[in-house]
């Protein structure tokens, strides 16, 4: 042990909001156990390294920050789990200083080892990986979050398999959690005062799909907004396909439901959306998205992108291009097609150079500087409501139901809080708005 009082720990999150929500239920677990959750950055008595696999980078840069605490603090206890874990149990084990790994379906046990490690136990094998594929979704929950609003974990698990990407591999397949552990979850964050929850997972809109009773992500939206007190509910990425007329009509229903939406688009090319293995063209997305417009005029888009992925000519860019314009995205998260080792698309002929994928990535991002524009001055004059959430110099900064982020004045602290607010203006940077 490190220091005489109680034991700490600092925990470092690498990748999704899902990774982020596991890491923060870890370290309750910890804090129920007498530890002391200190920054990554302190000297502590043990580190877990919450790893991503995502892209060959990341799980780069998760092997750094696993070398890098064990070299700064070699007396501590080293943990890892997640994405890299479960992928390569093996190579991260192998790092100097690692004293136990774990994979994505007994993240928790991150924590077990932890108390074990400084109780001064033997722990049972170096390696805890279950299958993913055989396993149940983990039981873990949060009383809180470091946002004002908050992720809830619904499911885990994947039921595609896109050439580009290993998190099946990782995550395994779609298990969904129990709505009665969701809604006991939310009632918890809404008595600690969160007003808004995210729904998330990594296939967020199939929730309930391992289910036999045809329970399912609409039912569950209901079930929260009527039998908890939250005040605002988002859903985390969805895939466009799932957004049909019978569940966008489900989430008009819902007062509660917040009409922004973050589509895993990818590509705009049906050629591209192809060779991806995905299970949509760009006439379902774009019929979709219509339908949704007009059900919910206020209703934003937000995306993500892969621009060069192999074999995409100057014509699948262009078809990209146009589909970003025609749904006017609010937001685009764009990446350079990345080869990912395992991916049936890092072995694909026909791969862009670096210097091409580059200037999609540049292309697509002034056009996101325009298409935001374009968005907020729609909505010049027009009230909404704000969750406001950080202050800076007597400003504060929130979102509206439809995910603007808004800067007001105020005198009086309203972080955490609900205001309405009419929108005035934007400076090409904040949309500025005043109190009603």
């Amino acid at each position: 042990m490190i220091n005489n009082g109680s034991p700490t720990v600092g925990v470092y999150t690498l990748g999704c909001r899902l990774n982020q929500y596991e890491s923060t239920a870890i370290e309750e677990a910890l804090s129920e156990n007498g530890f002391i959750v200190l920054p990554f950055s302190e000297k502590c008595d043990v580190y877990i390294i919450n790893t991503c696999a995502v892209t060959e980078e990341s799980e780069k840069k998760s092997r750094k920050i696993v070398r890098r605490a064990h070299a700064e603090n070699p007396d501590a206890f080293v943990i890892v789990t997640g994405c890299a874990s479960q992928v390569h149990s093996d190579v991260m084990a192998a790092i100097p200083g690692v004293s136990y790994v774990c994979g994505n379906r007994n993240k928790l046990s991150a924590a077990e080892a932890a108390i074990m490690l400084m109780r001064g136990e033997n722990i049972d094998g170096k390696i805890s990986i279950m299958d993913v594929e055989a396993s149940p979704i983990e039981k873990m929950s949060i009383t809180r979050s470091e946002r004002t609003r908050a992720f809830v974990k619904i499911e885990d698990g994947c039921d595609n398999h896109c050439t580009y990407c290993i998190i099946k591999t990782a995550r395994g397949s779609v298990v969904s959690r129990r709505a009665d552990e969701i809604i006991e979850e939310v009632k918890t964050l809404c008595r600690a005062g969160y007003e808004e929850v995210v729904l998330t997972g990594v296939e967020t809109a199939s929730y309930g799909k391992d289910f036999e009773d045809g329970y399912d992500l609409a039912l569950l939206i209901r079930d929260v907004a009527q039998k908890t007190d939250i005040k605002r509910i988002r859903l985390g990425s969805l895939e466009p396909s799932v957004l049909k007329k019978a569940l966008v009509d489900k989430l008009c229903a819902e007062e509660k439901f917040l009409p922004s939406f973050h589509l895993s688009l990818q590509s705009g090319s049906n050629r591209v959306l192809a060779a991806m293995k995905r299970k949509y063209n760009r006439e379902t997305v774009l019929s979709n998205v219509a339908y949704i417009k007009e059900k919910m005029p206020a209703a934003t888009f937000t995306c993500d992108i892969i621009a060069g992925f192999p074999g995409e000519s100057e014509e699948d860019f262009a078809d990209t291009y146009d589909i970003a314009e025609r749904i006017e995205f609010l937001h685009m998260h764009v990446f350079p097609f990345s080869k990912r080792e395992g991916t049936p698309a890092a072995k694909m002929p026909c791969q862009l150079p670096e210097s091409v994928k580059n200037e999609r990535v540049k292309r697509l991002a002034e056009l996101e500087k325009t298409l935001r524009t374009k968005n907020i001055e729609r909505f010049i004059g027009m009230e909404f409501c704000v969750l406001f959430e950080t202050e800076k110099n007597g400003v504060y900064t929130g979102h509206t139901e439809n995910m603007l982020e808004v800067s007001v004045p105020s005198e009086i602290d309203i972080r955490g809080k609900i205001v309405k607010v009419k929108i005035i203006g934007y400076d090409g940077e904040k949309v500025l708005a005043e109190k009603v």
